[in-house]
Protein backbone atom coordinates (compact mmCIF):
# COMPACT_ATOMS: atom_id res chain seq x y z
CA UNK A 1 0.00 0.00 0.00
CA UNK A 2 3.20 2.34 1.30
CA UNK A 3 4.68 1.98 -2.25
CA UNK A 4 1.52 2.11 -4.72
CA UNK A 5 0.89 5.57 -2.23
CA UNK A 6 4.71 6.91 -3.11
CA UNK A 7 4.21 5.93 -6.27
CA UNK A 8 1.17 8.37 -7.00
CA UNK A 9 2.71 10.96 -5.08
CA UNK A 10 5.86 10.87 -7.21
CA UNK A 11 3.97 10.73 -10.57
CA UNK A 12 1.94 14.04 -9.36
CA UNK A 13 4.76 15.74 -8.06
CA UNK A 14 6.06 15.15 -11.50
CA UNK A 15 3.37 17.01 -12.95
CA UNK A 16 3.25 19.54 -11.10
CA UNK A 17 6.77 20.59 -11.45
CA UNK A 18 6.57 20.14 -15.12
CA UNK A 19 3.71 22.57 -14.74
CA UNK A 20 5.09 25.12 -12.59
CA UNK A 21 8.50 25.18 -15.41
CA UNK A 22 5.87 25.85 -18.39
CA UNK A 23 4.12 28.39 -16.18
CA UNK A 24 7.28 30.23 -15.09
CA UNK A 25 8.91 29.64 -18.52
CA UNK A 26 5.91 30.75 -20.50
CA UNK A 27 5.43 33.94 -18.25
CA UNK A 28 9.33 34.95 -18.85
CA UNK A 29 9.02 34.33 -22.13
CA UNK A 30 5.83 36.75 -22.34
CA UNK A 31 8.32 39.44 -20.17
CA UNK A 32 11.01 39.06 -22.15
CA UNK A 33 9.12 39.43 -25.37
CA UNK A 34 6.94 42.52 -23.68
CA UNK A 35 10.38 44.13 -22.46
CA UNK A 36 12.22 43.77 -25.96
CA UNK A 37 9.13 45.00 -28.24
CA UNK A 38 9.09 48.01 -25.64
CA UNK A 39 12.77 48.53 -26.29
CA UNK A 40 12.51 48.63 -29.78
CA UNK A 41 9.61 50.98 -29.30
CA UNK A 42 11.97 53.04 -27.75
CA UNK A 43 14.62 52.83 -29.63
CA UNK A 44 12.51 54.13 -32.63
CA UNK A 45 11.30 57.25 -30.20
CA UNK A 46 7.41 55.20 -30.07
CA UNK A 47 5.74 56.25 -26.96
CA UNK A 48 2.71 54.06 -27.26
CA UNK A 49 2.00 53.37 -23.81
CA UNK A 50 0.65 57.63 -23.19
CA UNK A 51 -2.00 59.17 -24.63
CA UNK A 52 -1.22 63.00 -25.77
CA UNK A 53 -4.00 65.65 -26.24
CA UNK A 54 -3.11 69.11 -28.06
CA UNK A 55 -5.02 71.41 -30.21
CA UNK A 56 -4.21 73.51 -33.91
CA UNK A 57 -5.23 76.48 -35.27
CA UNK A 58 -4.07 78.84 -37.93
CA UNK A 59 -3.76 82.45 -37.26
CA UNK A 60 -2.27 85.32 -38.73
CA UNK A 61 1.07 87.20 -37.27
CA UNK A 62 2.42 90.57 -37.08
CA UNK A 63 3.79 90.44 -40.52
CA UNK A 64 0.70 89.24 -41.81
CA UNK A 65 1.87 85.85 -42.72
CA UNK A 66 0.08 82.90 -41.76
CA UNK A 67 1.02 80.74 -38.61
CA UNK A 68 0.31 77.34 -37.55
CA UNK A 69 -0.60 76.68 -34.20
CA UNK A 70 -0.18 73.76 -32.17
CA UNK A 71 -0.63 73.90 -27.99
CA UNK A 72 -0.57 70.87 -25.80
CA UNK A 73 -3.49 70.30 -23.60
CA UNK A 74 -1.54 67.09 -21.35
CA UNK A 75 -0.97 63.41 -21.49
CA UNK A 76 -2.01 60.64 -20.00
CA UNK A 77 -0.49 57.05 -19.00
CA UNK A 78 -2.92 54.47 -21.25
CA UNK A 79 -2.92 51.87 -18.09
CA UNK A 80 -5.11 54.75 -16.28
CA UNK A 81 -6.50 56.10 -18.99
CA UNK A 82 -8.31 53.23 -20.40
CA UNK A 83 -9.23 50.82 -17.47
CA UNK A 84 -10.60 48.15 -20.12
CA UNK A 85 -8.20 45.54 -21.00
CA UNK A 86 -9.72 45.02 -23.83
CA UNK A 87 -10.30 48.56 -24.80
CA UNK A 88 -6.45 49.55 -24.17
CA UNK A 89 -5.24 46.35 -26.26
CA UNK A 90 -7.89 47.57 -29.47
CA UNK A 91 -6.26 50.91 -28.88
CA UNK A 92 -2.74 50.08 -29.12
CA UNK A 93 -3.28 47.23 -32.01
CA UNK A 94 -4.88 50.34 -33.68
CA UNK A 95 -1.89 52.69 -32.51
CA UNK A 96 0.94 49.89 -33.94
CA UNK A 97 -0.72 49.55 -36.95
CA UNK A 98 -0.33 53.21 -37.98
CA UNK A 99 2.72 53.25 -36.73
CA UNK A 100 3.62 50.82 -39.66
CA UNK A 101 1.80 53.07 -41.89
CA UNK A 102 3.99 56.61 -42.96
CA UNK A 103 1.02 56.91 -45.14
CA UNK A 104 -1.62 57.46 -42.97
CA UNK A 105 -1.47 59.62 -39.53
CA UNK A 106 -5.17 59.64 -38.79
CA UNK A 107 -6.10 56.05 -36.73
CA UNK A 108 -8.40 54.56 -37.83
CA UNK A 109 -11.88 54.26 -35.24
CA UNK A 110 -14.15 52.22 -37.44
CA UNK A 111 -17.76 50.71 -36.27
CA UNK A 112 -18.91 50.13 -32.63
CA UNK A 113 -15.46 49.45 -30.49
CA UNK A 114 -14.49 52.67 -32.73
CA UNK A 115 -16.91 54.51 -31.25
CA UNK A 116 -16.53 53.13 -27.97
CA UNK A 117 -13.02 54.42 -27.96
CA UNK A 118 -14.33 57.58 -29.51
CA UNK A 119 -16.25 57.96 -26.07
CA UNK A 120 -13.44 57.23 -23.80
CA UNK A 121 -11.36 59.94 -25.66
CA UNK A 122 -13.69 62.55 -25.60
CA UNK A 123 -14.47 62.17 -21.60
CA UNK A 124 -10.87 62.19 -20.65
CA UNK A 125 -10.29 65.26 -22.83
CA UNK A 126 -12.66 66.97 -21.05
CA UNK A 127 -11.43 66.23 -18.03
CA UNK A 128 -8.14 67.89 -19.08
CA UNK A 129 -9.50 70.92 -21.15
CA UNK A 130 -9.78 74.38 -19.90
CA UNK A 131 -12.20 76.34 -22.01
CA UNK A 132 -10.40 80.00 -21.61
CA UNK A 133 -11.17 81.25 -24.72
CA UNK A 134 -12.70 84.38 -25.94
CA UNK A 135 -15.98 82.74 -28.07
CA UNK A 136 -16.99 79.27 -28.72
CA UNK A 137 -15.99 77.60 -32.04
CA UNK A 138 -16.39 74.30 -33.59
CA UNK A 139 -13.23 72.07 -33.30
CA UNK A 140 -12.71 68.65 -34.86
CA UNK A 141 -11.47 65.57 -32.45
CA UNK A 142 -9.10 63.30 -34.66
CA UNK A 143 -6.89 60.66 -33.20
CA UNK A 144 -3.51 60.26 -34.84
CA UNK A 145 -0.15 59.02 -34.89
CA UNK A 146 2.40 60.44 -36.85
CA UNK A 147 4.92 58.53 -38.34
CA UNK A 148 6.57 60.28 -40.60
CA UNK A 149 10.09 59.06 -40.90
CA UNK A 150 12.15 62.48 -40.22
CA UNK A 151 10.20 62.45 -36.88
CA UNK A 152 12.17 61.56 -33.63
CA UNK A 153 9.52 61.08 -31.00
CA UNK A 154 5.85 59.87 -31.97
CA UNK A 155 2.48 59.00 -29.69
CA UNK A 156 -0.61 58.71 -30.37
CA UNK A 157 -2.39 62.22 -29.86
CA UNK A 158 -6.44 63.07 -29.81
CA UNK A 159 -5.87 66.47 -32.14
CA UNK A 160 -8.20 69.32 -31.68
CA UNK A 161 -8.20 71.25 -35.39
CA UNK A 162 -10.16 74.34 -35.52
CA UNK A 163 -12.95 73.40 -38.49
CA UNK A 164 -12.74 77.22 -39.84
CA UNK A 165 -9.17 76.11 -40.63
CA UNK A 166 -9.69 73.10 -42.20
CA UNK A 167 -10.10 74.22 -45.83
CA UNK A 168 -6.35 75.58 -45.85
CA UNK A 169 -5.38 71.81 -46.04
CA UNK A 170 -7.64 71.09 -49.14
CA UNK A 171 -4.40 71.78 -50.92
CA UNK A 172 -0.05 71.24 -50.29
CA UNK A 173 -0.19 74.59 -52.62
CA UNK A 174 -2.27 76.53 -49.90
CA UNK A 175 -0.61 75.69 -46.62
CA UNK A 176 2.92 74.62 -47.44
CA UNK A 177 4.07 78.47 -46.68
CA UNK A 178 2.59 78.17 -43.37
CA UNK A 179 5.17 79.53 -40.53
CA UNK A 180 5.57 76.87 -37.81
CA UNK A 181 7.11 77.63 -34.41
CA UNK A 182 9.36 73.73 -34.55
CA UNK A 183 10.63 72.13 -37.39
CA UNK A 184 8.60 68.84 -36.91
CA UNK A 185 5.12 71.49 -36.75
CA UNK A 186 5.69 70.84 -40.91
CA UNK A 187 4.86 66.99 -40.01
CA UNK A 188 1.14 68.64 -38.69
CA UNK A 189 0.74 70.61 -41.82
CA UNK A 190 0.64 66.73 -43.69
CA UNK A 191 -1.57 64.90 -40.78
CA UNK A 192 -3.78 67.83 -41.01
CA UNK A 193 -4.24 67.60 -44.98
CA UNK A 194 -5.38 64.01 -44.22
CA UNK A 195 -7.92 65.50 -41.37
CA UNK A 196 -9.31 67.61 -44.14
CA UNK A 197 -9.60 64.85 -46.74
CA UNK A 198 -11.08 62.13 -44.51
CA UNK A 199 -13.10 63.96 -42.47
CA UNK A 200 -15.12 65.71 -46.14
CA UNK A 201 -15.54 61.60 -47.22
CA UNK A 202 -16.90 61.01 -43.23
CA UNK A 203 -18.96 64.17 -44.44
CA UNK A 204 -20.22 62.59 -47.35
CA UNK A 205 -21.09 59.25 -45.83
CA UNK A 206 -23.15 60.65 -43.30
CA UNK A 207 -24.82 62.62 -45.70
CA UNK A 208 -25.29 59.64 -48.34
CA UNK A 209 -26.94 57.58 -45.36
CA UNK A 210 -29.21 60.71 -44.27
CA UNK A 211 -30.19 60.95 -47.61
CA UNK A 212 -31.32 57.43 -48.01
CA UNK A 213 -32.74 57.02 -44.85
CA UNK A 214 -30.01 54.28 -43.06
CA UNK A 215 -28.49 54.78 -39.52
CA UNK A 216 -25.48 57.43 -39.35
CA UNK A 217 -24.16 54.91 -36.38
CA UNK A 218 -20.69 54.40 -36.01
CA UNK A 219 -19.78 56.22 -39.07
CA UNK A 220 -18.17 59.05 -37.08
CA UNK A 221 -14.66 58.39 -37.08
CA UNK A 222 -13.73 62.01 -36.06
CA UNK A 223 -16.73 63.87 -33.82
CA UNK A 224 -17.35 67.62 -33.98
CA UNK A 225 -17.10 69.55 -30.98
CA UNK A 226 -18.11 73.21 -29.61
CA UNK A 227 -15.24 74.37 -27.11
CA UNK A 228 -14.04 77.98 -26.42
CA UNK A 229 -10.46 77.45 -26.60
CA UNK A 230 -7.87 80.10 -26.51
CA UNK A 231 -6.51 81.31 -29.67
CA UNK A 232 -4.08 84.10 -29.21
CA UNK A 233 -0.27 83.71 -30.35
CA UNK A 234 2.40 85.25 -28.23
CA UNK A 235 5.16 85.78 -30.54
CA UNK A 236 8.70 85.73 -29.99
CA UNK A 237 9.87 89.30 -29.58
CA UNK A 238 13.60 90.23 -31.54
CA UNK A 239 15.12 89.87 -27.60
CA UNK A 240 13.86 86.70 -27.08
CA UNK A 241 15.17 85.84 -30.54
CA UNK A 242 18.82 87.37 -30.56
CA UNK A 243 19.42 85.70 -26.75
CA UNK A 244 18.17 82.75 -28.32
CA UNK A 245 15.38 82.24 -25.29
CA UNK A 246 13.05 81.53 -28.13
CA UNK A 247 12.52 80.09 -31.43
CA UNK A 248 10.84 82.44 -33.93
CA UNK A 249 8.32 81.40 -36.62
CA UNK A 250 9.70 80.28 -39.77
CA UNK A 251 9.41 78.27 -42.42
CA UNK A 252 8.70 74.38 -42.32
CA UNK A 253 11.63 72.34 -42.98
CA UNK A 254 10.36 70.38 -46.51
CA UNK A 255 13.85 69.12 -47.34
CA UNK A 256 13.79 67.01 -44.47
CA UNK A 257 10.47 65.37 -45.53
CA UNK A 258 11.82 64.98 -49.21
CA UNK A 259 11.13 61.37 -48.91
CA UNK A 260 7.97 61.35 -47.17
CA UNK A 261 6.49 64.27 -49.54
CA UNK A 262 7.60 62.17 -52.75
CA UNK A 263 6.05 59.32 -50.90
CA UNK A 264 2.81 61.17 -50.78
CA UNK A 265 2.72 62.12 -54.25
CA UNK A 266 3.36 66.16 -52.89
CA UNK A 267 6.39 66.39 -55.16
CA UNK A 268 4.80 67.93 -58.06
CA UNK A 269 3.31 70.91 -58.48
CA UNK A 270 -0.57 71.96 -58.70
CA UNK A 271 -1.03 69.21 -56.04
CA UNK A 272 -4.81 68.96 -54.43
CA UNK A 273 -6.08 66.63 -52.02
CA UNK A 274 -8.02 63.59 -53.96
CA UNK A 275 -11.40 63.94 -51.93
CA UNK A 276 -13.07 63.35 -54.80
CA UNK A 277 -12.16 60.42 -55.65
CA UNK A 278 -11.50 58.43 -52.61
CA UNK A 279 -15.14 59.44 -51.71
CA UNK A 280 -16.19 57.81 -54.42
CA UNK A 281 -14.28 54.74 -53.99
CA UNK A 282 -15.66 54.67 -50.34
CA UNK A 283 -19.18 55.32 -51.32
Amino acid sequence: MWETLWKNIHQESVGIVIGAVFALSTAWTARWWRRRREMREIHHGQQFQQLEFAYAFVTTGQDGRMHLVVRSIGCLPLKIFVAKDSIRSHLLGLTRDSADDELNSVIAMEGKLGSFVLRELHGHLRSLLEEKGNRREWWIMAPILETYRPLQYVAPTVLLVRKQDLDLFASFETCRELLVHHGSDAAKILTLMEVHRKFKIQQQRLATARANGQSTQYLEEMWLLDLCLATEMLEPTDDDVATGTLKPFREPPWDRFTPTLKLLGLNRPGYTSPVESEAHCHA
